[in-house]
C-alpha cells in the first residue's frame, strides 16, 4: 500500500467519523427536544386531569343544590 493510498484512506475514514459525529449530534438535539415535548405534554395532561376533577366537584356540588329545589 503507498503511502498515498494511505492518505487517501485515513481522509476518507475521517470524513465517514465527521459525519457520524454530525448524526449523532443530530440525533441528541431531536431525543432533547422530544424529551421536552413529553414533558410539556405530561404536564398538560396533570393540569387537564386537575380541571376535571375540579368539575366533577362543581357538578357534584350543583347536583346537591338542584335536589333541594325539587318538587
Amino acid at each position: 500500500m503507498e503511502l498515498a493510498e494511505v492518505v487517501h484512506n485515513t481522509v476518507t475514514i475521517n470524513k465517514a467519523v465527521d459525519e457520524i459525529a454530525a448524526v449523532s449530534e443530530q440525533s441528541a438535539a431531536g431525543i432533547q427536544e422530544t424529551s421536552a415535548t413529553i414533558e410539556q405534554t405530561a404536564s398538560s395532561m396533570a393540569e387537564i386531569k386537575h380541571s376535571a376533577e375540579h368539575l366533577a366537584e362543581m357538578a357534584e356540588q350543583l347536583n346537591a343544590l338542584i335536589r333541594q329545589f325539587k318538587l
